[in-house]
């Protein structure tokens, strides 16, 4: 009523395919997931913005998609209160400060600011994998292990050295639509759809089911390094 809606909608159009929708009210029904929906996207906005991003207005280049995939994962992380700490706060105090006795004076204050008892990339992402159904994850990637361990590398080569070289760019795309459909399974999860659904997802979507298909093909090979 106030201004021009920003896409026309097509009288003629063809109905959406429901293997292409991720959930519909014969899962979830509207008066459940939609004050649902409120919540977790009050808690995970930056989360959903940047997959949303990914879906419908992708990079043309994977090394931004990759950064945005992985940073909306880092995000998700965050935003689900999920953090556990590597070691106990006084534990972590005390190894803290003996390392600090070692160090000379001039350099203390930037060697306590690189010492952090945060959670690594790699630990957010296997406790992402954790949280969806695990068959569905099963479904999704072989192995989580080397999901995590190559998206870690994947990100910290891209984000220190300015590039990839351990990576070929199909394993790159591989990398950043498995991520995307974990984060993606994570908001899911979160909505309570129910796990056989979730299967029925990764197994019938044609979007999930082709990055389960590259996750196979790409990231199916044990290396010691990762």
């Amino acid at each position: 009523m106030l201004y021009s809606p920003a896409a026309l909608g097509k009288h003629d159009a063809k109905t959406v395919d429901h293997h292409r929708v991720f959930i519909t009210c014969d899962s979830l029904p509207f008066e459940e997931v939609l004050p649902r929906w409120c919540e977790a996207h009050g808690r995970l906005e930056a989360a959903t913005n940047m997959i949303l991003g990914l879906r419908y207005a992708p990079a043309r280049y994977v090394e931004n998609n990759l950064l945005t995939a992985v940073g909306a994962a880092e995000v998700l992380h965050r935003g689900l209160g999920i953090d556990e700490k590597p070691f106990p706060a006084d534990e972590f105090t005390t190894m803290r400060d003996a390392m600090l006795d070692q160090v000379p004076q001039e350099h203390r204050s930037r060697f306590k600011r690189a010492l952090r008892n945060d959670p690594t990339l790699r630990d957010r992402l296997h406790a992402l994998a954790a949280r969806p159904d695990q068959e569905a994850i099963a479904l999704l990637m072989p192995d989580v292990g080397r999901w995590a361990g190559r998206t870690t590398r994947a990100r910290n080569d891209l984000a220190h050295e300015g590039r990839t070289p351990n990576h070929s760019i199909e394993e790159l795309i591989a990398i950043v639509e498995v991520t995307t459909a974990v984060v993606i399974l994570n908001v899911l999860h979160e909505l309570g759809l129910p796990a056989e659904q979730q299967r029925k997802i990764v197994r019938e979507h044609p979007q999930l089911r082709a990055t389960a298909r590259a996750a196979h093909e790409r990231l199916d090979v044990m290396d010691a390094g990762d």
